[in-house]
């Protein structure tokens, strides 16, 4: 329960307000061409037409093949609103694909009139504060996002590791089609979370005028499983995130832990 009341205390600057949702889009998830062998794969705030983004500066992704090895691939284009990487796909199965960790820190303060800011600095750089101001709290934000992508044929999925914030899937991501359960377990270094917030974002409420954006918040009882049942298709981003209180650290009050995974649901 204490991690619940903890994301009633950050939620200014968590998937409330998706304030760093970051997707991962490929033109398809599941490809079939026996021709091509190269995609790209965007990294970008938005997956939205026509909405004003801005980069989050993931310069590198990893990507697993369906064998188990793990690639460092580097950007081909950085712009203003994303990163673009060219992807070779060499043999047939699932690709996963997952950012290095990113930190952010957020603080919140009151100006001299009263009126609060929020303000991208850990707690070491309060005197940069406008004179008058005055702090109320620092969050440390630790961001990663994945996707998997099946080129030519499905294999058996590889998440490469059980540490920190993990989103197990009960299925095959790109084997999804509208009307089925997405069922996942949320894990922490290997162990069921206890308590997070769970969102999961469709793109319907842009194309389709419908909102596809669901919250739930997972609780122990839960043993860390989540279960949703997308009603249209199209693109979605699953985001997770999961809150601790930090004690004696110089640089931030809290720690707020996210996940988020891209992936498409068919018809």
């Amino acid at each position: 329960m204490k991690n619940v009341i903890l994301a009633s205390i950050i939620c200014t600057t968590s998937l409330s307000v998706h304030a760093h949702d970051i997707w991962i889009k490929a033109d398809t998830h599941e490809i079939n061409n026996e021709e091509q062998k190269f995609f790209a794969l965007d990294v970008s705030r938005s997956a939205q037409a026509y909405v004003a983004e801005s980069n989050h500066q993931i310069k590198n992704l990893l990507m697993t093949t369906p064998q188990g090895e793990i690639k460092k691939i580097t950007a081909d284009f950085s712009g203003k609103v994303k990163e673009v990487f060219e992807v070779e796909f060499d043999s047939s199965g699932t690709y996963h694909f997952e950012s290095p960790e990113t930190q952010v820190f957020l603080s919140f303060y009151y100006d001299e009139d009263g009126k609060k800011h929020k303000i991208r600095m850990p707690k070491t750089q309060y005197h940069k504060l406008p004179k008058g101001s005055k702090p109320e709290k620092t969050v440390e934000k630790l961001l990663v996002t994945e996707t998997y992508v099946s080129y030519n044929g499905f294999s058996t999925i590889m998440q490469p590791s059980t540490h920190g914030l993990q989103i197990i899937l009960k299925q095959h991501p790109n084997k999804l089609r509208v009307g089925e359960e997405l069922r996942f377990k949320v894990t922490y270094n290997g162990e069921p979370v206890p308590d997070a917030e769970v969102t999961l974002k469709g793109l319907n409420n842009f194309y389709y005028q419908d909102d596809e954006s669901v919250k739930v918040e997972l609780e122990d009882k839960n043993n860390g499983l989540v279960i949703f049942e997308p009603k249209l298709p199209g693109r979605y981003l699953l985001g997770v995130e999961y809150g601790l209180e930090l004690q004696n650290n110089k640089n931030a009050d809290f720690r707020s832990i996210e996940r988020f995974l891209t992936f498409e649901i068919t018809e």
